[in-house]
């Protein structure tokens, strides 16, 4: 088997630090970005990937009908030097040695509070708040009676956050260059960046192609079609340029039932409801489950996180789609797997809720087989009916509708004892054993 190394990427600068340079810039008499109403304007917004060097003309045109250049990180030195007037310089990175990114020449500066003060100090922009937890409480109590201020979201990445940024700007025509997500022929960048260059890649695939890239921005192709779909419902239109990761994960359809699953889990409505998390309890009482448990198709992870909290088992996740997590249940352990292969590890307890109706009907006896033969005693929740969410990206979900009866035919065809189970009007719950 493969061997699977679970990786969780962290910001670059602990929490204490940022919130101390929020504390700090925030002391300094400087201009909060204040959103805007919607106008007319376009926005250019030009990250730092490779293919932007090949994207000089549109730019150049956009720039002529009267756009705003904003230059993203050290992209902004790049456009200074291929002459073009940066309108804005947008920085988010906390660390240090983003200090040395700034181009003096651009027009104005947008830098996020959480920048390092040499960052924020050395051109004295307007600084722009991210919206975090609780982060008005590391305001001057003055500014924050005032008002008058935007918290922007993003988060994930520069790119990311300048999308809304231009959004909270007033901006709804927004073209993107510079946003690949992924190296070009080793290249990071479209011009040196030495802070990038020790960064660990891995391979990505998408469609028939795979793409060279760092974790991080792996998760910003991955994170970049929930923000760009929410933005449009708000009436912002986008214009990718370019070629790598995020634009291929944007623009080019699924080639794999993995790849569906990694565009269906960007889709902010398809992970509102849980199944899992509805009957995590219901597990509990009829396993009884001791040890450590396998959650086969974790989904959101929100089942298993009910499961830790309420037993003192080991909780396992497993999913094809690694994107598919919530946020608040990434210290568990995870491994990216499709359940149509052997599964790599073996446990007494399995949970598999709202996994069995997503498989292809000719595929369905292989997982159940493959799940049963990494856990001994393993709890079904599976959907009877027609999938709601399969709309929203373009393809149907649900691939074996199919009654109560025939799944418990199927289980004992199949030589497996059912323990348990209950039917509801839209799911059907088994307890089996092997």
């Amino acid at each position: 088997m493969p061997l699977m190394v679970p990786v969780l990427v962290l910001p670059n600068t602990p929490e204490e630090v940022a919130d101390k340079n929020i504390t700090e810039n925030s002391k300094l008499d400087l201009q909060w970005l204040m959103a805007s109403e919607p106008h007319d304007g376009v926005a250019i917004l030009c990250g730092g990937g490779p293919s932007i060097k090949r994207c000089i003309k549109d730019i150049e045109k956009l720039r002529d009908s009267g756009g705003a250049i904003f230059g993203l990180n050290g992209a902004a030195k790049w456009l200074i030097k291929e002459g073009f007037e940066v309108d804005y310089q947008v920085i988010l990175d906390a660390k240090q040695e983003s200090s040395g990114l700034v181009e003096p020449l651009a027009a104005k500066h947008l830098f996020a509070s959480q920048c390092h003060p040499d960052t924020v100090k050395s051109v004295f922009p307007t600084l722009f708040h991210m919206n975090n937890t609780d982060i008005e409480d590391l305001f001057p109590e003055a500014r924050v009676a005032n008002g008058g201020y935007a918290l922007i979201g993003g988060g994930v990445s520069v790119g990311i956050t300048s999308m809304v940024l231009a959004y909270a700007m007033g901006y709804r025509e927004i073209h993107l260059f510079g946003y690949d997500s992924s190296n070009e022929s080793g290249e990071t960048h479209a011009y040196p960046q030495d802070m990038n260059q020790f960064i660990p890649v891995i391979d990505v695939k998408w469609g028939d192609k795979v793409y060279c890239a760092s974790m991080p921005m792996k998760i910003q192709a991955e994170a970049f079609p929930k923000f760009a779909t929410e933005l449009q419902r708000e009436g912002c239109s986008f214009k990718l340029y370019g070629q790598g990761l995020l634009q291929a994960m944007w623009g080019e359809p699924p080639a794999t039932e993995q790849q569906k699953y990694k565009k269906v889990w960007s889709e902010p409505r398809y992970r509102e409801d849980a199944p899992g998390e509805q009957v995590a309890e219901t597990f509990i009482e009829i396993a009884k489950p001791e040890g450590s448990v396998i959650d086969f198709g974790c989904g959101t992870g929100r089942g298993a996180k009910v499961i830790s909290e309420k037993t003192n088992c080991n909780v396992i996740l497993i999913d094809f789609a690694d994107n598919c997590r919530d946020s608040n249940v990434v210290h568990l352990p995870f491994v990216e797997w499709d359940l149509t292969q052997p599964v790599p590890i073996y446990s007494e307890f399995g949970f598999c809720t709202d996994v069995m109706e997503h498989i292809q009907t000719k595929d369905v006896e292989k997982v159940i087989n493959n799940i049963l033969t990494s856990a001994n005693k393993v709890f079904f929740q599976i959907s009877t009916v027609d999938d709601n969410m399969g709309d929203l990206v373009g393809f149907p979900l649900h691939l074996t509708v199919k009654p109560h009866s025939w799944w418990k035919a199927l289980f004992i065809s199949l030589g497996y004892k059912v323990e348990w189970e209950q039917f509801h009007k839209v799911a059907s719950l088994f307890y089996v054993t092997r």
